[in-house]
This record gives structure tokens, C-alpha cells and sequence, in this order.
């Protein structure tokens, strides 16, 4: 399908944290799961006896307190599955313990079980999250990492989410409408932060492909090494061609066949509405249909021969399924992205009409450590309603910057990555580089004037989980100046001191006018300077 305009999406998932803390015989967690528990968040919550029992001494006496501070003397049932592992008794800690260093799946669905938040809500004692949070990280109870776990839902999405192009979002209901059902939409929504990829996430919500079967364009999601604002192509890339080495995963409406480059620009410098533009890979089988697709730097051949550089798209070979016309019948369909940080492998579930349940798996690489998130959707000469409602998705955020390379315009015309020497961490160090890009010379870090954001310095320490700001460098065209000359036969009029006219006779002789000119090495626009000659007129003497 050869329209100008498609798009793309992409998607993410939710990552479950525990405290691993019991109170003596009643046997639940510590916090809920319907809230996010971030280092900054300013809500107090009323918390009970397993909360004071948290920050209380070893020597207290209290059954909370005893299996709050992890006593290996405390004898509840409780608190031997919060602590225990192959010798806990209790059922809980039976079905928990998968190891001797089992964390415990019976303090997980603790954390998140109603009864928690019942208990949490009995005592009158106040502390806010951040405190709490602390309290755990110092008595190890949870990891450094888990105190920037992040739980999103319908109510809270607009905080963690970006909204671009047609997308818009009814808090009401918890829906993104990526695309209305007209042609030639874009839309997406990416997350403002990236995600720590060595630990878990879970995203589930619902997708709706549309009703029309015969629309277009399908719905993407992707993982990727770029900036949280980093956008892929639409069209047949579904928005995931153009990210930089993403793990991607599509509901694909419309077969397209390979589309061959129209642009002789490398892909960071072409817009992503332009699909045709772009170009796009082939299908690996007919639509409707669900894989996995990764994006790979690629030197794409265009129709004189030459090569042009593409984040280039291909689904991952034997991941294609068929999914049924009667899924794009309007209604929503169960959507569940899994990753286990552990095994680094991410598992997608997709539910059909019939309630036929889907799924598909794919190892990520060590490689990435940290990764930005974007779900994308666009129609183009066919359309359809394309939506997503979000249920939960938590996740752990990693400290990380963005890095833009932009001309005096603000245009963004490379892509460079972001070094963490010592991880994406709070208190680790980032490092950018100014990069040499072909027909530009860097002229300055933004201050403010470019992209209306003042840059941050090229190196820094992270301060924060999530977004620790952009590193702009703002870039010049390179100029090409030449100089061009003409020679003519101009009549020399010699004249006396006083201005009157020699009697010697006029000569006429060759003059050699010369000028500058200043082509542009992106656009080719030339700009002249003025004629001049080379050849100074003097006056003779004067009359006697």
C-alpha cells in the first residue's frame, strides 16, 4: 500500500517489586499494587503495625515488629514464608519458594492483595512512600533498584506517558485513541522514562484493531536503545523502522510488499510521516498477522545505484502467527507484554475473539541495559479506529539523558548514544559525544534558542530515576565557497586631479570582474557576493 501517510505502535509492560515483609499471623505484604511506590512520591499513606514494625528496632516485641525487621527468631507462619525458603511450612511459602535464594512469590501476591491494603489502612500511623521506601532499601529488604518501581494505570497515565500526532487519551476510560478512523492519521504514545531491563515489567491492557478488516495500518510497539523522544517511520514500518536497535512487536492489518527508499536522505533526517520516503521491508506472511521485528543500521539501495542509511526494519524470523479476520470487528482484545528480567525474555499474549490465546517469545540481549518505549498506529489510503486501553503496566525506571543533534533550525539530523560507564544509575556518570556529521560543522550546545531547551552539559552525574534531561548540539551547514570571475572590454576614461578630462585618448582594454559564491552543502542553495574589479583607476597629473 503505497499511501504517503501510515503509522505505527509501539508497547510496554509492568515489572512487580515486593517487600518481602509479613505480619505475624495474618501473612501479607507490605504495599499495594495500585499505586506507584517512587522515590518522590509526596502522598502519605496511613499505614499499620507491618509499617511501624518496618521501622522499628529488632528488639521490639510485637509480632508485627518482630516479622517486619526479618527476625530469624520470629515463629508466625507469616513471617517464616516472608523470610523462609525451602524450610518455610506454611502454604504460602510452599508455593513461593522456587530456591533456597527464592525471593518469595507468596510475599509478591502479598504486596498486591486486597487484604494488605485493608491491614494497611487499620493503624494511624503516617509515613509517605519515599520514607518508607528508604527504610527497606537500608534494612535490605528490597533491592536499591526497587525503590524506583513505577505502577501506572488509567489514572496516572498522563504522568509517565507522552501523547503525539492524532493520539488523545480519556482518562474516563483508560484510552488511547492512537488513530480516529480517517485517513492519513499518525499517532503514538512513548514513555517519558526509560526502562531498567534488568528487572521485570508486566504491561497488560486491550487493543482494538478496528472494525474494518480490509483497513489499515495495524498497531506496533517497540523497545528501543534511542531517546525517550525518538519517533520510528509510519506506513509499512507500523513505527517501528527508523528506532534505533529495537526489539519491536506488531499487530499487522495491511500486507505490504517491499517499498524501495524515495528519499536520498539518511533516515534520522526524514520526517516520520514520510513512509514512502523511508521505504519499508516486506511482509513475512499475509495480514492480519502478529510477530516480533527488530531494527538493525543498515545501507539501503536506492533506484541510481547509490546507498542510504536505515534503521531498518525485518520481523524475526519464524515469529510470524495469523491472526483472525474476526479479530477487527471493533471490540477490544486482551493484550498482556511480560518481560522476566532474569531470563531477559519478553513474552507477548494476545487473546482472540474466540478466546484462543496467542503468544509469542524472544530473548533480549544483554546489550540493553536501559530502553525507551513507544506505541505507535497510522492509517493511510485505508483506515480504522486503532486503540489501546491500559490496565497496569509497572516497571523500574532507569536514570538516563537524551542526546540531540539538531541544525539551526532545530531539526534533528543524526543520532548518537549516550555512555554509562557505570550503568543507568542513580549517582553513575553519562557521557556524550560531538559528533562529525557529513555537509554540518558543530557551531554550539543549545542555549535555550534552538530547541527552546537549554542543554545540558555533555557529562554529568544521573541525579534521578527517568529522564535526566536532553544534551543538545547544535550544528551549522557547511559551506562551500568558490569564486567565479568575467572578463570584459570596459573603456578607461583617464581624468585630470581636478576632475576634467585628459586629452589622451580613451583606451579600451580587458577588466576581470570577480565574485563570491557560497553553496550550501545540504540544500545546494547558492548565494552571490557582488562584482568587483581587480583593476584600480588612477588620475593622471594635473594640467599645467
Amino acid at each position: 500500500m503505497n499511501e504517503s501517510l501510515r503509522y505505527k505502535m509501539y508497547k510496554d509492560g509492568k515489572k512487580w517489586i515486593f517487600a518481602g515483609i509479613a505480619i505475624s499471623s495474618v501473612g501479607i505484604g507490605l504495599f499495594g499494587a495500585t499505586d506507584a511506590v517512587y522515590a518522590d512520591e509526596s502522598a502519605t499513606q496511613s499505614l499499620d503495625l507491618v509499617a511501624k514494625s518496618a521501622v522499628t528496632s529488632t528488639a521490639a516485641t510485637s509480632a508485627a515488629a518482630k516479622s517486619a525487621a526479618t527476625s530469624t527468631a520470629a515463629t508466625s507462619a507469616a513471617a517464616k514464608s516472608a523470610v523462609t525458603s525451602t524450610a518455610a511450612t506454611s502454604a504460602a511459602a510452599k508455593s513461593a519458594a522456587t530456591s533456597t535464594a527464592a525471593t518469595s512469590a507468596a510475599a509478591k501476591s502479598a504486596a498486591t492483595s486486597a487484604a494488605a491494603e485493608s491491614v494497611l489502612k487499620k493503624t494511624k500511623i503516617s509515613m509517605n512512600y519515599k520514607d518508607l521506601i528508604n527504610v527497606l532499601v537500608a534494612q535490605k529488604a528490597i533491592s536499591q533498584n526497587d525503590k524506583y518501581l513505577v505502577n501506572v494505570n488509567s489514572s496516572n497515565f498522563l504522568d509517565y506517558f507522552s501523547l503525539n500526532g492524532s493520539a488523545d487519551y480519556n482518562p474516563a476510560t483508560g484510552i488511547v485513541t492512537i488513530t480516529p478512523n480517517e485517513n492519513n492519521q499518525v499517532g503514538n504514545f512513548s514513555l517519558k522514562s526509560k526502562i531498567d531491563m534488568n528487572k521485570s515489567f508486566t504491561l497488560t491492557g486491550s487493543v482494538n484493531l478496528g472494525s474494518d478488516p480490509n483497513g489499515a495500518d495495524g498497531i506496533g510497539f517497540a523497545f528501543h536503545n534511542g531517546n525517550t523522544t525518538d519517533l520510528g517511520n509510519s506506513g509499512g514500518n507500523l513505527g517501528i523502522g527508523g528506532l534505533s536497535n529495537a526489539i519491536g512487536f506488531k499487530l499487522d492489518t495491511w500486507y505490504n510488499d517491499y517499498s524501495q527508499p524515495s528519499s536520498n536522505k539518511d533516515g534520522q533526517q526524514i520526517d516520520p510521516t514520510d513512509s514512502n520516503g523511508f521505504g519499508w521491508n516486506k511482509d513475512s506472511m499475509r495480514a492480519p498477522y502478529g510477530a516480533f521485528v527488530e531494527t538493525t543500521d543498515n545501507h539501503i539501495r536506492l533506484t541510481d545505484g547509490t546507498t542510504v542509511q536505515r534503521w531498518w526494519a525485518t520481523d524475526v524470523n519464524g515469529s510470524a502467527k495469523s491472526l483472525s479476520n474476526k479479530d477487527i470487528n471493533g471490540d477490544f482484545h486482551k493484550f498482556v507484554a511480560q518481560y522476566d528480567g532474569d531470563t531477559r525474555v519478553l513474552t507477548i499474549y494476545y487473546t482472540e475473539t474466540d478466546g484462543t490465546v496467542l503468544s509469542w517469545s524472544e530473548k533480549v540481549s544483554s546489550d540493553h541495559q536501559a530502553m525507551a518505549m513507544i506505541v505507535s498506529a497510522s492509517t493511510g489510503g485505508a483506515k480504522n479506529l486503532q486503540q489501546f486501553k491500559i490496565d497496569s503496566f509497572q516497571f523500574n525506571q532507569a536514570a538516563s539523558v537524551n542526546v540531540l543533534y539538531v541544525d539551526q533550525s532545530g531539526k534533528q539530523i543524526a543520532r548518537g548514544d549516550v555512555q554509562y560507564p557505570d550503568g543507568n544509575n542513580v549517582n553513575g556518570e553519562y557521557n556524550t559525544t560531538k559528533l562529525d556529521i557529513p555537509n554540518y560543522t558543530f557551531l554550539k550546545m543549545d542555549d535555550g534558542k534552538v530547541t527552546g531547551n537549554v542543554s545540558k552539559a555533555p557529562s554529568g552525574t544521573l541525579t534521578n530515576a527517568g529522564d535526566n534531561g536532553t544534551v543538545i548540539y547544535v550544528y551549522t551547514h557547511s559551506i562551500d565557497v568558490t569564486t567565479e570571475s568575467k572578463t570584459v572590454n570596459e573603456t578607461i576614461h583617464y581624468v585630470y586631479e581636478n576632475g576634467e578630462t585628459a586629452n589622451d585618448d580613451y583606451i579600451a582594454q580587458p577588466v576581470t570582474f570577480t565574485r563570491s559564491v557560497s553553496t550550501d552543502a545540504v540544500t545546494g542553495e547558492k548565494t552571490y557576493g557582488d562584482w568587483s574589479a581587480d583593476q584600480s583607476f588612477v588620475a593622471v597629473d594635473s594640467p599645467s
